[in-house]
């Protein structure tokens, strides 16, 4: 109970919950120093949701059954369910299963008499509410990567039992007699001296249990699971009432976990690293340098090629956080230059191209984000610096073009190039009379 107060606790923060750790890190000689402190991304209701499949067996701890051999108490049993992970170290999980059981008339007579009493089997459909408990990412930093969890469970439940062996079960209801030292076996109408008395019929009664789970990750969309859970419910559950309140039994399970993707087409949690606006603001600044570095290369082209209009990059970008497309207020003032620039240029058109380092998530993934990346720049030109829709336009490249070689974190940008010819391909001729293609978007 503790455990799913927690996890309700933890849901209803709006999963922005910031790690407690907080380190310096060194980036590449040519780059900067900053602060990061990662927190997990963003969430909704649907996202982090796994399904499991298990098998393996439910042994019967009931009255009597330890007085029996222990390998005849276990039944194979399996398990389905449905979980959300709340969090990296909190989550919940519904599972539905049959796990057959099995009792055992008293000890006593079970021993004298071994043709009419001893071991009944009968079925039961059980179903729990648990509160999970990751301890692993308790004790130790969650990493998307990690192969080995260890998972405490807690939970709620509910045991419907029916399909008793009634034949074995009447014949220990009719019991035996002895009778002049023989064994005489009683009947409906005249039962023995000695019997041993189980209901049959079906019956509802709530559980509760606590077990242990270790989680093995085989892939980003699968883990294999081992679980172990002790299980107590009503005394009656077995058909036979003793002088106790509860049975116990418990279910050693294997089986596979699927987790589903999540809104970041995702499976796992992941942190992403915050960085504060001055940071960008220094980050921006380097790109600038840079810009101005590229275009000066440029202007060292043979003489040749004066003809040929090549691309040209406003030294003006604008950055982000890491898997991120909103604009901070010091991105903005950017896009505010870029807005006074072709204000000051009407003759001049603008392709507006987004950009993913290659080192986060995976391609098809970055160009998504690329493309939101340029779309909010677009955006803020249009609804908030009114420049005509018609003097821009989107491209994007995900991680397949990575502006910024020698620094990965400054690819997390957009970058504005000169549109002089509305987007369409040059073709120009050469003092040699040469035929060239240059396209604007390359």
């Amino acid at each position: 109970m503790t455990a799913l107060l927690l996890s309700i606790a933890v849901y209803g923060q709006g999963y922005q919950i910031v790690d407690s750790t907080f380190t310096h890190t060194k980036l590449d000689q040519d780059s900067l120093y900053y602060d990061e402190m990662a927190y997990l991304d963003d969430y909704h209701f649907h996202d982090n949701l796994f399904l499991l499949g298990q098998f393996g067996i439910s042994h019967s701890m009931s009255e009597n059954t330890r007085f029996g051999r222990f390998f005849d108490n276990e039944k194979l049993s399996f398990n389905i369910g449905i979980g959300k992970w709340l969090y990296p170290a909190f989550g919940v999980r519904i599972t539905a299963g049959l796990h057959p059981q099995v009792g055992r008339a008293e000890w006593e007579i079970s021993d004298a008499f071994p043709d009419y009493f001893g071991n009944y089997s009968y079925n039961m459909f059980s179903g729990y509410l648990d509160g999970l408990v990751n301890f692993t990412n308790i004790i130790l930093k969650y990493k998307e990567d990690r192969v080995f969890n260890l998972i405490g469970i807690v939970g709620l439940g509910y045991n419907h039992v029916f399909g008793f062996d009634k034949d074995k079960c009447a014949v220990m209801r009719r019991g035996v007699s002895v009778v002049g030292g023989k064994t005489v076996p009683g009947t409906d109408e005249n039962p023995g001296t000695i019997h041993y008395d189980v209901n049959t019929r079906p019956g509802n009664y709530f559980a509760a249990h606590v077990g242990l789970q270790g989680r093995w990750k085989v892939s980003n969309a699968w883990d294999i699971i081992g679980e172990v859970t002790f299980n107590g419910t009503d005394d009656k559950y077995n058909g036979h009432e003793y002088d106790r309140v509860y049975d116990t039994y418990f279910d050693v399970l294997v089986g596979a976990q699927f987790h589903l993707k999540d809104c970041h087409g995702r499976r796992r949690f992941h942190y992403v690293k915050n960085l504060s606006a001055t940071v960008l603001e220094r980050l921006a600044k380097m790109q600038d340098d840079e810009n101005e570095r590229l275009n000066e290369a440029n202007m060292a082209i043979p003489e040749i090629f004066e003809k040929i209009k090549f691309n040209e990059a406003l030294q003006t970008t604008v950055s982000f956080y890491v898997d991120r497309y909103y604009i901070t207020d010091a991105q903005k003032k950017n896009i505010k230059s870029v807005a006074t620039f072709l204000a000051t240029h009407p003759d001049i058109n603008l392709v507006v191209t987004g950009y993913a380092d290659i080192e986060t998530a995976y391609p098809a993934y970055n160009l998504r984000l690329s493309q939101k990346r340029a779309q909010a720049v677009y955006d803020m030109l249009v609804n908030d610096f009114h420049v005509p829709a018609n003097r821009l336009r989107i491209d994007y490249k995900g991680d397949t073009v990575q502006p910024y070689a020698s620094v990965n974190e400054w690819n997390r940008a957009v970058i504005f190039f000169l549109d002089r010819n509305g987007g369409k391909s040059q073709v120009l001729e050469s003092e040699t009379g040469t035929i060239i293609e240059e396209t604007i978007t390359q």
